[in-house]
């Protein structure tokens, strides 16, 4: 009879640990495993996933309107990773978002480059774009290659601007050459950002023969010069730089070169003497820079009289009167010197300004 009690004695205790073993397994199958590791109890329900943070960057190609190119947006510290990307309308205007599935604001500098593919023209802006008259159609195969950029800052507020003409390009490439040698510089604070657009656009206005020490050249509003009633007829500094922009439409290209050659040419002539001054305002021009020069005299000599001819046009056209500020046919590199303030942020007060040079042949 002990045996028996002892027996099921054991059995109960084997009960109850079997038992306690399946609750055990039962709770352990029922809790909810994150992607983070963390456990839920049963019945426990999962976070709300934050909601994506959207950064909508809108704007315009125009150096003349620029239908169906490439538009790519970078962040300013990597110029070679694209984080979105669209195509301009044919009006030239574009709209693209970047997403943050973090839920945080998207704040920082951004660099907008548009690009001409195969499927991209052009209305000429320029009294006359080789054989095509202003107002007409420039084929692809003149603009294939062609790249204009701007750089854009952030606040978080959840949309930008990025207008994207010739002279937003001559700043930004200036801005990119400085930066490039110094990774310290950082261009995502805004008021980093913001004097670094002013510096440049000082150094810019200097290479075109323009004072624009109170001006940022990225707020001005460049507009299609192919249409003379949207030409300002009382900012003489935005008609003055619609113009310019409009008239590197016309530029000559060189045998075998097309338009996009002619102008991308004129791009990095500037982007390399402004670089070589802004490094050392009083040295003199090497020979790469004497010859970079020469090109940009040459283009200044066409642009200098275009404007004055697009301005005559636009008046017959509107009867209104385009004030313009008249340019110099020749730029002397000891005046884009000058406008290198040593305590500017774009130069980090580098040397002084001595002579730098010939001006270079037309």
């Amino acid at each position: 009879m002990l045996g028996f009690l002892l027996s099921n004695q054991g059995l109960t205790m084997n009960k109850i640990m079997l038992t306690t073993v399946a609750a055990a397994i039962s709770l352990t199958l029922s809790a909810c495993y994150q992607d983070d590791g963390t456990v839920l109890a049963p019945n426990q329900a999962p976070p709300v996933p934050p909601t994506p943070s959207t950064l909508d960057v809108s704007g315009s190609g125009i150096k003349g309107v620029l239908a169906n190119a490439l538009v790519e947006v970078f962040d300013s510290s990597d110029v070679e990773t694209a984080l979105a990307n669209t195509q301009t309308d044919e009006n030239g205007d574009y709209t693209l978002s970047l997403t943050d599935a973090s839920g945080e604001a998207i704040t920082g500098t951004f660099f907008v480059r548009v690009s001409a593919d195969e499927d991209t023209t052009m209305i000429c802006d320029a009294p006359a774009c080789g054989d095509v008259v202003r107002g007409g159609v420039v084929p692809a195969s003149q603009l294939v290659g062609l790249e204009l950029s701007t750089m854009s800052n952030s606040d978080g507020s959840g949309a930008i601007s990025a207008e994207v003409n010739a002279l937003t390009t001559l700043a930004t490439e200036t801005i990119l050459a400085v930066i490039e040698d110094d990774a310290d510089i950082d261009l995502s604070d805004p008021e980093v950002f913001e004097a670094f657009q002013v510096d440049a656009s000082r150094v810019i206005g200097a290479t075109l023969g323009l004072d624009l020490s109170e001006t940022n050249i990225f707020d001005v509003v460049i507009v299609d010069a192919s249409v003379s009633a949207n030409v300002s007829t009382d900012d003489m500094i935005a008609a003055t730089l619609t113009l310019i922009n409009g008239s590197l439409s016309g530029l000559e290209p060189g045998t075998d070169e097309t338009l996009a050659d002619a102008i991308k040419t004129y791009i990095a002539a500037v982007k390399l003497v402004t670089k070589a001054i802004i490094n050392n305002p009083g040295a003199a021009l090497d020979a790469d820079s004497v010859a970079a020069m020469a090109r940009i005299n040459a283009v200044q000599a066409k642009v200098s009289q275009a404007i004055k001819d697009l301005a005559s046009v636009i008046a017959g056209d509107t009867g209104n009167a385009v004030g313009i500020v008249n340019i110099p046919d020749v730029i002397n590199p000891d005046d884009i010197a000058a406008s290198v303030d040593l305590d500017d942020d774009i130069t980090g007060g580098t040397g002084g300004t001595g002579g730098t040079g010939g001006t270079g042949g037309n």
